[in-house]
């Protein structure tokens, strides 16, 4: 019940409606971005990919040197319209018959940077939007499902509008999700008591000091520093088996790809939103033996659905194997926002995504050159042998610190 508890908050409906929004955009612009890659550069827009990971972790490690001297509402307002019109260039472009792939990269660099200030600024405002325990249980469940049930309406979305509309302007549609956003965020944060401005060195000392806080505040905390690794493994898995590895096996097996893709994701979307609704209404106890659960059932879905004979059984592994997703992400959030105090939560939030950008730029430089040694499927297969692995290990590691406690 702690989520429509949440609900009733006005102030975190209105914010969570435009994450629904916004979200739901992403869905579009990442499917049209991808497809708009491969039909440009072919199985080498894991490059562009790439580029996008490697903005999103400058953009982790920077963006604070700016952001943190305002307040979160303002840093989430200024990125939403930012990337709504870097987003809107793309068909612009495409009408006026200026459509290359500089463009492309700019608007995939720009959009990428712009969106890493986003959201540890929304996370960091949960505690002050929501400072009761079970009130902020309920919002982080209910943010977490955002990009969840965006996997459904989006690619369902995509699918019905596929060969309708075309899909360069799928971008117009993310780039209006983002404005709506973006009133949403101002009219849910405006009266949010704004962050204290610090004080801090300007030379290179002070500034690495800054790039260096969030993962400074995360020594002694070693269930915080695997779940910080553990994410950074897990999304280099999810770029390489899902965002590329199953784009490219539904345009070599499936007469309506774009279809297929759309419908497989929807598939996690749905088994994403159903796992979120149970795991978000419970304490998040023994995060440790989540993190590392969630990472054995995403390796083994992945494996799964490279193993799939046809399209509905790789929906239904879909489906069971977005469990992960909730019982990872809700244990960890709810870890970060009550171990630290509010002053490193931003700082954080933004090494977490830091870690988690250098692993999916990890996967994207490599999985081009994976794809011309390897078929498809052995290259979802093998991401899911890795997310597995590393769920073990984790398990064997915190089972073996449990022992060697006194009294253990």
């Amino acid at each position: 019940m702690s989520a429509l508890e949440a609900l009733a908050d006005r102030r975190i409906r209105t914010l969570w409606l435009g994450q629904v929004l916004a979200a739901t955009g992403g869905e579009f612009y990442t499917v049209a971005i991808v497809w708009t890659a491969f039909d440009l550069i072919g199985s080498d827009a894991g490059y562009l990919a790439a580029l996008q990971s490697g903005s999103a972790l400058f953009g982790s490690l920077f963006a604070g040197i700016l952001t943190d001297r305002w307040a979160h509402g303002r840093t989430m307002v200024a990125a939403d319209l930012v990337r709504a019109a870097l987003i809107l260039l793309l068909p612009i472009a495409q009408t006026l018959g200026l459509m290359s792939l500089g463009l492309l990269l700019l608007v995939a660099v720009g959009a990428s940077v712009v969106s890493a200030a986003f959201d540890p600024a929304l996370q960091a405002s949960v505690p002050m939007l929501a400072p009761a325990p079970v009130l902020r249980r309920g919002t982080n469940g209910l943010f977490d499902a955002t990009k969840r049930l965006a996997r459904i309406l989006g690619p369902s979305l995509i699918a019905a509008l596929n060969g309708i509309v075309p899909v360069v302007q799928f971008f117009t549609v993310t780039a209006g999700a983002f404005l709506i956003s973006a009133a949403a965020v101002f009219a849910a944060t405006r009266r949010l008591e704004p962050a204290q401005p610090r004080t801090r060195r300007r030379d290179p000392v002070g500034i690495l000091e800054h790039l260096t806080l969030g993962f400074r505040a995360i020594e002694g905390h070693p269930v915080v520093i695997y779940g910080f690794g553990a994410i950074a493994v897990s999304n280099g898995c999810w770029g390489a088996g899902i965002i590329l590895g199953l784009a490219l096996l539904m345009r070599q097996t499936q007469a309506e790809p774009l279809a297929a893709y759309g419908l497989t994701i929807s598939a996690y979307g749905v088994g994403n939103v159903l796992a979120n609704i149970v795991i978000a209404g419970f304490p998040q106890h023994r995060p440790a033996w989540r993190l590392t659960l969630g990472r054995v059932l995403f390796g083994a879905g992945l494996i799964g659905m490279a193993l799939a004979p046809n399209l509905p059984t790789l929906m239904l592994i879909a489906a069971l194997t977005a469990i992960n997703g909730p019982l990872c992400d809700l244990a960890l959030l709810d870890l970060l926002q009550t171990s630290f105090p509010q002053a490193v939560l931003a700082p954080v939030f933004r090494a977490l995504s830091a870690m988690a950008g250098a692993g999916i730029l990890v996967a994207f430089l490599l999985t081009p050159m994976l794809f011309q040694h390897f078929s498809v499927r052995s290259v979802i297969l093998g991401s899911g042998l890795v997310s597995a692995a590393t769920g073990l290990l984790g398990a064997g590691f915190f089972a073996w610190r449990r022992a060697a406690a006194p009294g253990g």
